[in-house]
């Protein structure tokens, strides 16, 4: 009995109150769409979690796209949906529908692709679609600021 109350509590636990970040995938980016938004397989098109990059029609927004389809395009990445609660029906969106993901690629698919463009400087954080467990997004952009980089460049003709 007490042996069953030990893991009815752990299953509570795990449930209700661990936080929920993510649902975890394995794909290979089909198409970069731009620097923030790519397809993954045949139909999952997402947007890159907590951050955003200028559009394509932009100078340093086509840069950005161009580094995003040379790192990503073609290449085995695993993502991770932002969710509320674990499930494909807490998947969060942003305006257009666009699900939310995490990207991690290269060797063992270990580096945040987030992280990369935001200690470019090719990305900015959106506070309204960033998870409390990505926080650490801000610190990132500040150091990108500080050292000059991407967006921060002095010289608005980067």
């Amino acid at each position: 009995m007490l042996q069953t109350k030990k893991k009815l509590i752990s299953k509570f636990l795990l449930v209700f109150l661990l936080p929920v970040s993510a649902l975890s995938n394995t794909g290979v980016v089909k198409k970069v769409l731009s620097g923030d938004l790519v397809q993954i397989g045949d139909t999952f098109v997402a947007r890159l979690t907590g951050i955003k990059a200028p559009p394509r029609d932009d100078t340093l927004g086509y840069k950005i796209y161009d580094f995003t389809k040379r790192e990503l395009e073609g290449k085995t990445v695993k993502f991770f949906t932002w969710t509320t609660d674990n499930t494909a029906a807490g998947i969060v969106h942003d305006k257009n529908g666009y699900p939310f993901v995490e990207i991690e690629y290269g060797k063992g698919e270990s580096l945040s692709f987030n992280e990369v463009l935001l200690k470019k400087g090719y990305a900015r954080v959106v506070p309204k679609y960033l998870p409390d467990y990505l926080k650490h997004y801000y610190d990132l952009e500040k150091e990108a600021r500080e050292k000059g980089l991407g967006f921060w460049k002095k010289d608005p003709y980067i």
